[in-house]
């Protein structure tokens, strides 16, 4: 989970992955067992031709029995051709880590 803590591990992902200007809010309470961001950045020319930038919100429930998290995203392309047109959504697992 620290990659999605808003952290230092976090900042170094997102600029080898070629986002620019990316800012993460803090993790914010929606309901006792639901927690949301948002992220803003803009891609680098080498992923983008078109460059764009994205506006995108993360919820984050827990997977029954506190074996994790589940990370839902919506992400909002702007500056792009047809961007206006569509968003993206994905779905990732968080399990807990393991205790050694």
């Amino acid at each position: 989970m620290e990659m999605f803590d808003g952290g230092n591990l976090e900042h170094r992902i997102v600029e080898k992955s070629g986002y620019l200007n990316y800012m993460a809010t803090d993790w914010e309470t929606v309901r006792h067992d639901l927690y949301e961001r948002c992220l803003c950045f803009r891609f680098n020319r080498h992923v983008s031709a078109f460059g764009g930038e994205v506006t995108c919100t993360q919820q984050k429930p827990p997977i029954g029995n506190d074996n994790g998290w589940i990370l839902n995203e919506v992400m909002t392309l702007q500056n792009i051709p047809f961007g206006d047109h569509f968003q993206v959504s994905d779905r990732e697992l968080l399990p807990r880590p393991r205790k050694m």
